[in-house]
């Protein structure tokens, strides 16, 4: 098996490039590399920059790349570095040739637009190279997400190993994802394909911090561990909190955002949620929440300037908690 021309051997990390699409003047290529254990098992497609701003990923890949113990993996991990090299490129969450969100496209289409044919190609190959999917998110540049994890438990076996994979990469929040927001994601389509996967996400807001660092390398290693592929048992928390119905509330005025909650935060409805100011230091729109019980999944990235129109807060509906 090889993926693009990077060719698997065992007890090796092996490189290469895959090809994704063309500029005007040639390929759109995509790092990619192939941690191959000693032992069989099965294979983890690990995709990082689906968004461009979003380089916790590819970090986070880099550090479980240098500290797992190849002699103790079994199976593979195909690490895609660049799921979006033309959003990495432009330091864009969308696709810059044509302005498409690449992960709200899928199953994608052969014959569309740039980030369709992209969605088309990312699902056949990791369908087609894979058992599992762990696909690694932040907040990128404009926005900061709390950490927690995304998954699409349809009630099939494969959504029902998804939720599992989800509770197990050590993320406090758990987001069942039955939205039709996000019925063109990436993680979505291939489970309704027939194969577990699942998102997980932490920081952004143009920086990456130690501790964004440390959840996403985590969370390889214990779905690593959940899938049987390294020895030992997941790192979780006691408790989960449950998540869903998420709604992305719009500012309907510009002007600079100050709010009064952070990422994780409980919030309930009417709560003051923050403020948007003029430059004349005027309160042009306080911000309350909508729902009855939410936490606060992201937020923009305080203090900057936003027009109306803008998201400010994604506030995802509190289901309950569990014991882990």
């Amino acid at each position: 098996m090889m993926i693009g021309t990077a060719k698997p051997a065992k007890g090796q990390i092996t490189k290469g490039h895959v090809e994704l699409g063309s500029y005007p003047d040639g390929p759109i290529y995509s790092p990619v590399l192939i941690a191959e254990g000693q032992k069989d098992g099965p294979t983890l497609w690990l995709q990082a920059c689906i968004h461009g701003p979003e380089v916790v990923g590819p970090l986070a890949i880099q550090r479980f790349l240098k500290t797992v113990d190849l002699s103790q993996l079994s199976g593979r991990v195909v690490c895609l570095m660049l799921a979006n090299p033309l959003g990495f490129r432009g330091y864009n969450r969308l696709t810059p040739q044509d302005g498409y969100n690449l992960n709200r496209v899928f199953p994608g289409d052969r014959q569309g637009h740039h980030t369709y044919q992209l969605a088309h190609r990312l699902l056949e190959l990791s369908l087609a190279n894979s058992d599992a999917m762990l696909d690694l998110h932040s907040g990128g540049d404009l926005t900061i997400t709390c950490h927690y994890t995304l998954f699409h438990n349809n009630g099939t076996a494969e959504g029902i190993e998804s939720e599992r994979l989800g509770r197990a990469c050590g993320a406090p929040n758990v987001w069942n994802s039955l939205e039709e927001g996000l019925s063109g994601c990436h993680f979505t389509h291939y489970t309704k394909s027939g194969k577990p996967s699942l998102i997980v996400e932490s920081g952004g807001g143009a920086r990456v911090t130690a501790e964004d660092l440390e959840r996403l390398t985590l969370a390889i290693f214990n779905v690593c561990k959940a899938r049987g592929m390294l020895p030992g048992e997941p790192v979780v928390p006691a408790q989960f909190r449950l998540g869903g119905d998420a709604i992305h509330h719009k500012a309907t005025h510009g002007g600079l955002f100050i709010p009064k909650v952070g990422p994780g935060d409980d919030v309930v409805k009417g709560q003051h949620l923050a403020d948007i100011v003029d430059l004349f230091g005027e309160v042009v729109e306080e911000v309350h929440c909508p729902v009855e019980k939410a936490w606060v999944g992201s937020i923009r990235r305080p203090h900057m300037p936003i027009y109306n129109g803008d998201q400010v807060f994604e506030l995802v509906g509190t289901k309950g908690y569990d014991a882990a």
